[in-house]
Formats: structure tokens, C-alpha cells, sequence
């Protein structure tokens, strides 16, 4: 049985960018190094590579591998490949792409890039892809698979392939869902004391929630636990993650120090395909309605210790929504209960009211009004 290394890094995997490619630097200049060429690198045999992964039950397959040599230190993407047959011709995003159906892929390409010697793929994408792969009718999924994995290194325009490693898996018809509904938020804004939710209700990998934030935080699977939590990759680009050796995200004090925003309300988003995450701000909150031609807004103010937008006021009268930033790009509607991104009007009697305004993450974000 594998080990589990990381809870939730699941269908796409890990996920990172870097914004600048790598060329080879001119001759013009004795001292500029040149990107050398490389033509292959090696990909370690796992230890693990004679037992069977059950991908049923098993969350992730870690492998590792020695960097390509271009000669001086290149911060190349990785990526890994797995293949039914080891011949690498048909990918499934070829077959997928074939609208009569009948192409039958013959591997995979994992979406996650990495940096470094490691990376890991995620048991339910692999589950997925083999069963494209091996076309099984109904009843017939083999006890097991003998897969051809490999990696590539992209520097710039250069990509080159390592050599091949098998492995031996189990194949699940049944796929669990990619992703956790849940993850959380926790930061200096609660002294590193409160995990906030924060929710992908379509269980796709992106996650979105509502806090105030003030300085540093990072991200976890569990509420309860810091057990592969994703923190600032502090090798950039700003605003991606990684488990091993992060930062605190917007930490004025980290590697990042000029792009920390300051302590606000913000939407937060973690896309755990592409390992990245993001703030936006939320300058205001307001109602906005037919009592006023859907014309103007009345402001709310932000409670920190309550931890909701509040407003008294017997403008309110009607239809009427919440919306953020005087834009309708996020605006909740639905029932006081349950109010939701581009919900229904809701409808008030009039009258002098306070509004109670909770907007935390999807399936929470509810409204009381006294």
C-alpha cells in the first residue's frame, strides 16, 4: 500500500506556473551562460514498483527523478506521463477530442507541473484515464495493470523525456469524486487559532470563501489538522502553492513583500488543479433594489467580531439584492437562508431593519434581519 503523503491532492494534481521561459543567451558576452541541451534525464524506479496500487484506496503515487543537466540551475516544469502499453502515441486528450468516440488512447499526460525532483500523481485521475485506456466492457476490469510511466522536463522551448519505469496497479471502475468538498483557510487574521471553510461545491478543485484576512495565512485539508497543508511556493510565481518548504500567503515578510495586500475583506480562490490561490477585494457590501430603481445602494458595514456586513435602514422595501464592490460580477440572491451568486430578489416588507449579512462560503452565505 502507498503511502498517503497528502490528503486532497487529487485529480489535477499539483499545479504550478513560472512566468518567464529560458532561452539560450547570446555569445556576446563571455560571462552569459548558455541553456544547454539535454536529451533525456533519469526517472528513479520506485521502491514501491513491484507492489500493486489499489486505486481504489490509495490517494496518490509519488515518484521522483534527477534534473535534467543544462548546465547551470534551470527551474524546469515537470509533468508525468503513464501509458497502457509504453507507447506513448495516443494521449486521452487526443481521444477525448474525437467526437465520433472510437479513438482509443493509449496514455495519459497528467495535468500538474512540478519544480524539483518530485511529484506525485493522483490515484483517481490515473483511475479515470486507465479506464479509457484499457476499453474494458462491462465486468471485465483486470485484477491488475502493468503501467509505462515517464516525465518530461520543459525548459523554454526545449522538452525532453526521461526513461521508463513500471509500475502495477489495481483498476477501480467505481472513481471517487476528484475533489474534497471542503477546505480551509487558517491565518494570522484568527493568531493561526480558526480554519475557515472554504468551498468547491461542484467538487472540481476550486475553492472559494469570504473572510477577513490581515497578513499572513495558508491553506489545509483538514480543520482540525496541519497534515499536507499548501502554504506560498516561495520559488514563484506569486500566488502558487506547494506542500514542502512553503511561505505564508501575502506575508509582508516573506519572499513576496511588495504584492501583500492589506488587512480587508477579501474572496479568497484556491484552484488546486493549477496549485494556485488568490484574493480580491471586497471594498463594500451593499443592498440594492426597486426601491430605488436598482439605481443606487445602500452601504453595509463590515463587523469584524460578528464577523458580518450590517446595515440599519428603512430604505429597503421590495425586491432587493446584496452586492459587492457597487458591481453585479458578485451579488447574492436566493432565500434569507440560503443565498447564493446571481440568486433570486428577495423581498422585504419595508420598514426600519437591520441587516445581518454572513457571507462565508458557498452553502452558508445567509442574512439575518431584527
Amino acid at each position: 500500500m502507498i503511502t498517503k503523503i497528502s490528503k486532497f491532492l487529487c485529480a489535477g494534481l499539483v499545479c504550478c506556473g513560472i512566468s518567464a521561459a529560458l532561452t539560450a543567451c547570446s555569445d556576446d558576452n563571455g560571462s552569459n551562460p548558455t541553456l544547454g541541451e539535454p536529451s533525456t534525464f533519469v526517472l528513479n524506479t520506485p521502491a514501491y514498483s513491484t507492489v500493486p496500487v489499489d486505486l481504489a484506496t490509495s490517494t496518490e503515487i509519488p515518484f521522483t527523478w534527477s534534473s535534467p543537466d543544462y548546465g547551470f540551475p534551470v527551474a524546469a516544469e515537470f509533468q508525468l506521463e503513464a501509458s497502457i502499453d509504453g507507447s506513448f502515441t495516443i494521449s486521452v486528450a487526443e481521444a477525448e477530442a474525437d467526437e465520433s468516440g472510437t479513438t482509443i488512447p493509449n496514455y495519459v499526460t497528467l495535468p500538474a507541473t512540478f519544480f524539483g525532483g518530485s511529484g506525485t500523481i493522483a490515484c483517481n485521475t490515473l483511475a479515470q484515464a486507465l479506464n479509457l485506456m484499457g476499453n474494458w466492457d462491462e465486468g471485465e476490469t483486470p485484477a491488475t495493470q502493468t503501467l509505462v510511466v515517464r516525465a518530461s522536463a520543459t525548459a523554454g522551448s526545449q522538452k525532453i523525456y526521461s526513461n521508463t519505469v513500471n509500475i502495477t496497479v489495481v483498476p477501480t471502475a467505481e472513481v471517487a469524486p476528484a475533489w474534497p468538498m471542503y477546505i480551509y483557510e487558517i491565518g494570522n487574521e484568527s493568531g493561526w487559532a480558526t480554519a475557515h471553510v472554504l468551498c468547491s461545491p461542484a467538487q472540481d478543485g476550486i475553492y472559494t470563501g469570504y473572510y477577513w484576512l490581515d497578513g499572513g495565512f495558508k491553506f489545509k485539508p483538514n480543520a482540525d489538522n496541519w497534515d499536507g497543508d499548501w502554504g506560498q511556493n516561495p520559488a514563484g510565481p506569486y500566488g502558487t502553492l506547494v506542500v514542502d518548504g512553503e511561505e505564508d500567503c501575502n506575508d509582508p515578510g516573506k519572499s513576496f513583500p511588495d504584492q501583500a495586500l492589506p488587512a480587508g475583506f477579501y474572496k479568497i480562490t484556491v484552484d488546486l488543479n493549477e496549485m494556485t490561490w488568490a484574493i480580491e477585494p471586497i471594498t463594500n457590501i451593499s443592498i440594492i433594489g426597486g426601491f430605488n430603481d436598482w439605481a443606487g445602494d445602500v452601504e453595509m458595514a463590515y463587523n469584524i467580531e460578528g464577523g458580518y456586513w450590517e446595515a440599519t435602514t428603512d430604505a429597503v422595501s421590495g425586491e432587493y439584492k446584496f452586492r459587492a464592490n457597487h458591481d453585479w460580477a458578485i451579488n447574492w440572491g436566493g432565500t434569507e437562508d440560503n443565498l447564493v451568486q446571481d440568486g433570486a430578489n428577495l423581498s422585504s416588507d419595508g420598514g426600519t431593519q437591520t441587516f445581518k449579512l454572513y457571507i462565508t462560503y458557498d452553502g452558508n452565505h445567509h442574512v439575518v434581519i431584527e
